[in-house]
């Protein structure tokens, strides 16, 4: 078993929540910008993709009635 330290406050999980919202809205407003190279858009899209899946996680553990474990898994909505 790992050595959890379980000394997280729900306000933390709630402030992480709220800047993982913000951080992957701001990566999918970059992937619309066409002044970037296709690869930094790119980036952006990889990026805002891995914080849809933090997003998920944070609302299970916070047991968000519209997030399911399979969403959180396969990240399916």
């Amino acid at each position: 078993m790992k050595d959890y330290t379980y000394n997280r406050t729900w306000e933390d999980i709630h402030a992480l929540l709220d800047e993982a919202e913000r951080t992957k809205n701001q990566h999918k407003t970059a992937t619309f910008n066409e002044r970037l190279s296709t690869k930094q858009r790119a980036q952006h899209m990889r990026d805002y993709k891995g914080l849809q899946g933090v997003v998920y996680a944070l609302r299970w553990v916070l047991g968000d009635p519209n997030t399911s474990r399979k969403k959180v898994i396969t990240g399916e909505e």
